[in-house]
C-alpha cells in the first residue's frame, strides 16, 4: 500500500510549504537577537602568550541564539550554577542504596533531615520539613529489614543478601525462612494456570522454590495452589547491557497460603540457575526475609525564595525525594532534588550579593513522596494553586547522556493548560545545544582558534564532555507534574527527564551513572527559565512572547497541519464534509492553544502597557494566522472535492443550542482539595447507585477525563466537546459531552455557572 505522502497531490505539498514558510517568515521578522560573546581570535605565540607578530585568525561568526534573557544574565547564571556541587549533594543524599534502621523507619527519614540541613547550610531560612499523616490513621508500609538467598546443594553459597542487594526482597513478601528444591515454571497460559490450580499440591511442586520469568495474578494463584513456597524472578532494562542489575519489584501475596516470598535476582544469576535446572542438576535453595510494618506518612521539604509580589502567580519546582521508602534511586530522582537544590542555592546567592534583584514572584521548591506526597501538599495548601503560573518538575535529569544512550526530554504542558513555558524552555534548551555541540552549518562557531571545542562550553572538570541533546514532545504522565494539571488544580506543568535510562528503577541506579556536566546544564536551564517566570521584566516581555509564538508556529507546522491535511487526503466522497469539519477543528484548537500560551504571559508580566502591548501584538498575528489556517483547510478541501466530483464543503455552523452554550466550572468545594475524580465520594456513590451511568462512563474511555480537563469556567459545553475531540483526535459528540458533564454536576464535582 502506498503511503499517504505518496498519494498527496502536488498542490497539497505546495499549500503546506507555503503555510510553513509564512510561519517561519513571521517568526524571523520578530527576532530580537542576543549575541554570544565571540571567542578570542588571536592565536597564542610559542610562549603561550597572545601572538604579537602573527596574523590574526579569521573571525568566525558566533550565531545569535535567541532567548528571552539577555546574554549577560545567561552568563551570570551559567557562572554561578555548579554541576559538581549538585553531584556532591547527590552523593550525600543517595550515595548508596543502604537499608534503613528501625529508628529511621519509625521516626524521620535520613533524606528529610539531610536535605533540610543542606538548605539551611546555604543560609536559606525559608524552609520547612513537613510530615503529613496518611488518610487512614492505621496505614502502614512493609519494609524488609533482612533477606538472604543461598544455594545449599550442590554447594553452600550465598547468592544475595539485602544489605548488599537492595532489590532482593520484592514488596509484598512475608517474613519467612524456607528451603527446598528449585524448579522452573515457564510462563503459564490461562488454561495451564487453571489446570495447576485444580491439581493442587503435587510431589513436583509442594514445598518447592520456583524459578519464573514473571509473576501476574493468574500465575501467583496457580503457584500458591500448587504448594510453591517462594518464587525467584529477574527483571532488567536491558539484560545484555547490564546483566547484573536488579529492578525493584513487588508481588501480591497477601491472600496466598503457601507462597510467602518473592525474590528478585540479576539476569546473570537467574540464567545460571535456569541452566543448572535445565541440565537436570539438583539445586536446593534457602530463602529468608524479615519484613516488618511501620506507620505510613508523607515526608517532604518545602523551601522558597520570597517574591515582592507574594500573592501573584509564582513558580513551583518539584522533584521527588521518595518513591516508596525501599527504593533508593540516585538519578530517579535524587539527582533532580540535588539539581533543584543547586538552583535554589545559586539564585539565593545571586540575590544575596545583589547580582540579581529580589524576584517579583515567589519561587517554591517542593521535594516530596512522588505524586502521593505532592497531592498531600496541595490538599494542605489549597490556596497556593491560585498563586502558581507553572510547575517545573524534574524527574531523572542527572544522567550522563552518552552512558545512558539518552536525551534530555521535555514533556510539554498539556493542551488544556497552554503556557508560555513550553516556548521559553525550548529557547533556553536550544541555547545550551547550540553552545554545547558542534552544529554542522556554515555559521557553525568554534570555541577556540582552530579548535573543535563547544562555542560556549558548559561543563564540569570532573564531568563528561558529552554534546548536549534534547527532545520536546507532547505531555505525558508518570511523575509529580500530573498533580498540577488535573482540573481541580489547573496549573500548567512540564516534566524534564532523561530517556532512555538503562538503570531505571534498578539497584544499580547509583551516582556513577550521573554526570556533573549534565547536572550543570539542567540546573542552568531550570534557573534561567524559572527566573524568567518569576522576575519577568518589561525588557524581556516581547522576547518571551516571541519565544512562545515561534515555538507555536513550529508545533502547528510539525504536528497539527499534517494531521489536518492527512484527513482530507484519506477522505472519500461520502466522508469529505465530515473530515473537513474535523480538520478545521484540529487547526482551530491548535491556534487556540498557541494563543493561550502567549496570553499566559500576562499572568506573570508587570502588567505595564508595554508588556501588554507586546503580548497583544503576537496575539493579533495569531488571529490572522488562525484565519489563514482555516482558509488553507477549506482551500485544499475544495481541491479534493473537485477531484472526487463533489461540491466544495463549507465550515460547519457553530452550535447555538442553549445547553451547548452553558459554561461549567470546577466546584469551589473541590478546587485544590479533591484532586482525583475517581476518589471523590459523591462520584463513587453516584456510579454505585446508577450502574447504567457507570457503564456509560467506562465506555467513554479516554474521552471522559479529557472532557473534564477542559472544564475551566470559560469554555462552553460546545467548546469543551470540540477541544477534547481535537486533543484526542477523536469524535466526541455534543450530546455525549453534555450527558457526561451533567452527570458530574449531579455529583457536585462541577457546577454550571451560566
Amino acid at each position: 500500500m502506498r503511503s499517504i505522502a505518496s498519494r498527496r497531490p502536488k498542490f497539497f505539498r505546495f499549500v503546506l510549504l507555503i503555510g510553513m514558510a509564512a510561519s517561519l517568515t513571521a517568526v524571523g521578522s520578530l527576532a530580537r537577537q542576543t549575541q554570544v560573546p565571540p571567542a578570542s581570535t588571536s592565536p597564542p605565540s610559542a610562549s603561550g602568550q597572545p601572538g604579537q607578530n602573527q596574523p590574526a585568525a579569521p573571525a568566525r561568526p558566533v550565531p545569535a541564539i535567541k532567548t528571552p534573557l539577555p546574554q549577560p544574565l545567561l552568563t551570570l547564571i551559567a557562572n554561578e550554577v555548579s554541576g559538581q556541587m549538585a553531584f556532591n549533594n547527590l552523593m550525600r543524599l543517595a550515595g548508596a542504596p543502604w537499608i534503613r534502621s528501625v529508628e529511621e523507619l519509625g521516626g524521620t527519614m535520613s533524606e528529610t533531615i539531610e536535605l533540610e540541613r543542606l538548605v539551611r547550610a546555604y543560609g536559606i531560612t525559608t524552609v520547612e520539613a513537613l510530615k503529613y499523616p496518611p488518610a487512614a490513621p492505621s496505614a502502614v508500609f512493609d519494609y524488609p529489614l533482612e533477606g538472604e538467598l543461598w544455594t545449599l546443594e550442590p554447594e553452600k553459597r550465598l547468592l544475595a543478601r539485602i544489605g548488599a542487594d537492595a532489590a532482593l526482597v520484592s514488596r509484598g513478601s512475608k517474613t519467612a525462612d524456607v528451603s527446598g528444591e528449585l524448579i522452573y515454571v515457564p510462563v503459564l497460559t490461562p488454561e495451564e494456570a487453571k489446570k495447576m490450580r485444580e491439581a493442587g499440591p503435587t510431589e513436583a511442586t509442594r514445598g518447592k522454590l520456583a524459578l519464573v520469568w514473571s509473576l501476574n495474578a493468574d500465575m501467583t494463584s496457580a503457584l500458591d495452589a500448587a504448594g510453591v513456597v517462594a518464587v525467584i524472578t529477574f527483571n532488567a532494562q536491558d539484560r545484555y547491557l547490564d546483566p547484573d542489575q536488579v529492578i525493584y519489584s513487588r508481588v501480591s501475596l497477601a491472600q496466598a497460603k503457601s507462597l510467602k516470598l518473592g525474590l528478585a535476582v540479576s539476569w546473570r544469576q537467574w540464567s545460571e540457575l535456569l541452566e543448572d535446572v535445565e541440565l537436570n542438576r539438583k539445586v536446593v535453595l534457602r530463602a529468608s526475609a524479615r519484613v516488618e510494618k511501620f506507620p505510613d506518612r508523607f515526608e517532604m521539604i518545602h523551601a522558597w525564595i520570597p517574591g515582592t509580589e507574594p500573592d501573584k502567580k509564582g513558580v513551583i519546582f518539584t522533584s521527588h525525594l521518595y518513591e516508596g521508602y525501599l527504593k533508593r534511586g540516585a538519578n530517579d530522582s535524587m539527582g533532580g532534588v540535588a539539581i533543584q537544590l543547586e538552583i535554589l542555592r545559586a539564585l539565593h546567592r545571586l540575590i544575596g550579593t545583589g547580582a540579581l534583584p529580589q524576584p517579583r514572584r515567589t519561587l517554591h521548591f517542593l521535594w516530596p513522596n512522588e505524586i502521593s506526597g505532592t497531592n498531600e501538599f496541595i490538599k494542605h495548601n489549597p490556596g497556593l494553586v491560585e498563586k502558581l503560573s507553572v510547575n517545573i518538575n524534574m524527574d531523572m535529569v542527572s544522567e550522563a547522556l552518552r552512558k545512558n544512550n539518552s536525551w534530555l526530554t521535555l514533556s510539554e504542558c498539556p493542551g488544556h493548560l497552554p503556557s508560555f513555558y513550553d516556548g521559553l524552555a525550548a529557547s533556553v534548551m536550544n541555547y545550551v545545544w547550540r553552545t554545547n555541540d558542534i552544529v554542522y552549518l556554515n555559521d557553525g562557531p568554534r570555541g577556540r582558534y582552530r579548535g573543535q571545542n563547544f562555542p560556549v562550553p558548559m561543563w564540569e572538570k570532573n564531568g563528561s564532555r558529552d554534546a548536549f541533546r534534547f527532545y520536546i514532545h507532547k505531555a505525558t504522565g508518570g511523575s509529580d507534574h500530573v498533580c498540577f494539571v488535573v482540573p481541580a488544580v489547573a496549573v500548567p506543568a512540564v516534566e524534564f527527564f532523561a530517556w532512555p535510562d538503562q538503570w531505571y528503577h534498578a539497584d544499580t541506579d547509583t551516582p556513577d551513572k550521573a554526570d556533573p556536566t549534565e547536572m550543570k546544564r539542567v540546573a542552568f536551564i531550570g534557573a534561567a527559565t524559572g527566573w524568567v517566570a518569576a522576575a519577568l521584566d518589561d525588557a524581556w516581555a516581547a522576547d518571551l512572547a516571541d519565544a512562545a509564538s515561534a515555538f507555536g508556529y513550529r508545533r502547528v507546522a510539525e504536528r497539527d497541519l499534517p494531521r489536518a491535511f492527512a484527513k482530507l487526503d484519506l477522505a472519500e466522497a461520502g466522508s469529505l464534509a465530515a473530515e473537513t469539519a474535523k480538520a478545521l477543528n484540529l487547526v482551530r484548537f491548535a491556534a487556540k492553544r498557541e494563543m493561550g500560551a502567549i496570553g499566559s504571559i500576562d499572568g506573570i508580566s508587570t502588567g505595564s502597557a508595554a508588556a501588554k502591548a507586546a503580548v497583544a501584538a503576537r496575539l493579533k498575528q495569531w488571529e490572522l494566522y488562525s484565519a489563514a489556517l482555516k482558509n488553507q483547510v477549506l482551500g485544499y478541501a475544495a481541491i479534493r472535492a473537485m477531484a472526487l466530483g463533489k461540491p466544495a464543503p463549507s465550515a460547519p455552523k457553530a452550535a447555538s443550542e442553549k445547553d451547548a452554550l452553558k459554561i461549567p466550572a470546577i466546584s469551589p468545594a473541590v478546587k485544590g482539595k479533591e484532586l482525583t475524580l475517581s476518589r471523590f465520594e459523591p462520584y463513587q456513590k453516584y456510579l454505585t447507585d446508577h450502574p447504567d451511568a457507570a457503564k456509560t462512563v467506562q465506555g467513554m474511555g479516554r474521552a471522559a477525563p479529557m472532557l473534564l480537563n477542559f472544564v475551566n469556567g470559560r469554555n462552553t459545553v460546545a467548546e469543551i466537546a470540540a477541544d477534547a475531540s481535537a486533543e484526542l483526535d477523536a469524535d466526541i459528540s455534543l450530546d455525549k459531552a453534555l450527558a457526561y458533564l451533567n452527570l458530574l454536576a449531579e455529583t457536585g464535582y462541577i457546577v454550571f455557572e451560566r
